[in-house]
């Protein structure tokens, strides 16, 4: 309790608050469309979503979304990342200023977090990957009190969070080579070799990776979302390890070539804020020439070189293992927050070496500051459109466009950025449930259509153009629109396609 009372700790309350109620705004407020639906509906009925399935994540958005009462069961489950973002806003404010004792520099890491455009994004709508970076800024704290006080209830601690950070989303694995490289270099790891402290550590691990289980005993269950049957070890590997994925070569391994790297850097992280803006944050490297500068760096040393190798090793596992999910580089932008706060740091100890004490130290470091978060602010004009889905009805207005058109009994052949939604209307408010809707792409459909047709229904509707012909008995979902994968988020080509693929389902031709 008293910790909570500590400036620091009201501090952090206080920003991750800010952004909770910016994130509170920016939110979808309905369905949504692709992996977003589909989460969506698992999250309120307790279902299993697409591959890796993320227990941890379905489980905490079914007890928010019946703890929260307000609006919609949508909106309640796109509310859990609002809250996760906000937690890791507040965590790498909790860091920064533990790491380098000044509230400046904290809070210019938590604003650049908060700000940065694919985490806001993220922020606003239902999606797990936000809570990966939540959980490793959450490890950053604990290694550096595992530093300054060597208790091994620290690791245990950690080993619980991350086996729970596993089953929130399973890319966090990625940085765990990393983690345990720091447990090693930061802290006093001979403690870590005692049997007992192995066998806790392990069982702490496991108890936080036992949310697993959820994935078979709710699937023999079959529930109404249930994204693949789990009855065996093979079937669970698969889904777990997104087999599926790897076969589409979505995540290939191998070393990925320079263009995908630079594509990668820019689409997270020049492109995700105003682009003067991360040009600027690196400028103030240059004082790391001053041998004042170094003196004055030399007790954060350690901490400083596990930030810099252990950020590019995470990054580098990730860019050898997915070359498509842009949403696997989202780590990046912590370390870019965690860089930016360092900048304004590097400035502070600069003029408070060369300066004399008062005004002259002072407004140097004040408008360095105010420079720093005015170019920042000048770029949320050009993110607006990217993260606000304030008023992102399209997934809703396209649903009722399907099952007003669609007679009874028809069936539906779906693309997936249109399935997750429309289940979403199927099974959670129970709509139209006389309609069989599968998800299919470009090419899996004629097998769809060929069983659709030995069924005879009374029509089949297609929510997507894969070259369908007049004779094949299947219609479009309405005469003069047709679905889009390119819709009002993508409209500022500055910033890429960057994921989640909420889009504007329908467009007229």
């Amino acid at each position: 309790m008293k910790f909570l009372l500590k400036p620091r700790a009201i501090g952090a309350v206080l920003v991750g608050a800010v952004f909770f109620g910016l994130y509170c705004y920016t939110e979808a407020p309905d369905v949504l469309a692709s992996d977003c639906g589909d989460w969506e509906a698992a999250g309120a009925t307790l279902g299993i979503s697409h591959a890796p399935g993320s227990p941890a994540y379905t489980i905490v958005s079914w007890i928010f979304s019946h703890v929260v009462i307000y609006s919609n069961m949508a909106f309640r489950v796109n509310l859990v990342s609002a809250l996760v973002g906000a937690i890791g806003v507040a965590a790498v404010f909790i860091f920064m200023i533990m790491f380098l004792d000044r509230w400046l520099p904290a809070l210019m890491a938590a604003v650049t977090l908060g700000l940065g455009g694919q985490w806001w994004a993220h922020a606003s709508v239902a999606e797990p990957y936000n809570g990966v970076v939540t959980v490793i800024a959450v490890m950053l704290i604990l290694l550096l009190l595992w530093q300054r006080q060597g208790d091994i209830r620290l690791v245990w601690g950690g080993a619980l969070l991350i086996g729970f950070g596993l089953a929130y989303h399973p890319s966090l694995i990625y940085f765990t080579p990393v983690l345990l490289a720091g447990l090693f270099v930061m802290g006093p790891w001979r403690k870590l070799l005692g049997l007992k402290a192995i066998l806790l550590t392990l069982g702490f691990l496991a108890l936080g990776l036992s949310i697993y289980a959820y994935l078979p005993i709710r699937s023999a269950t079959n529930p109404a979302i249930n994204y693949t049957k789990i009855d065996s070890f093979s079937s669970f590997y698969n889904f777990v390890s997104a087999g599926d994925a790897r076969r589409t070569g979505a995540v290939e391994p191998g070393v990925p070539g320079a263009e995908v790297v630079q594509d990668k850097l820019s689409t997270v992280v020049r492109q995700g804020y105003f682009p003067s803006y991360a040009i600027l944050t690196f400028a103030a490297a240059i004082v790391l020439f001053y041998p004042a500068v170094w003196s004055r760096l030399r007790p954060r040393g350690r901490m400083l070189l596990y930030l810099l190798f252990g950020a590019l090793a995470h990054m580098a596992i990730i860019f050898a293992v997915s070359r498509i999910y842009v949403h696997y580089y989202l780590p990046l932008l912590l370390y870019f927050s965690i860089w930016a706060g360092f900048s304004i740091y590097l400035i502070m100890i600069t003029v408070e070496a060369y300066m004399k004490e008062g005004w002259p130290q002072r407004a140097p470091i004040a408008a360095a500051a105010a420079v720093y978060i005015i170019v920042l602010l000048l770029g949320i004009p050009s993110l607006w459109p990217f993260v606000n889905h304030h008023e992102d009805l399209s997934m809703r207005n396209y649903a009722e466009l399907v099952f007003s058109t669609a007679q009874p009994g028809a069936i539906v052949l779906a693309d997936w950025p249109s399935y997750g939604g429309l289940r979403y209307e199927q099974v959670v408010e129970g709509k139209r449930q006389d309609l069989e809707i599968f998800s299919v792409s470009r090419d899996n459909w004629h097998a769809f259509l060929a069983d659709a047709r030995e069924q005879h229904p009374s029509q089949i509707l297609t929510s997507h153009n894969y070259g369908f012909e007049k004779e094949d008995n299947a219609m479009p979902l309405s005469e003069g629109y047709r679905v889009s994968i390119k819709g009002r988020t993508y409209q500022d080509v500055r910033h890429g396609e960057p994921f989640p693929f909420v889009v504007q389902l329908f467009q007229v031709q």
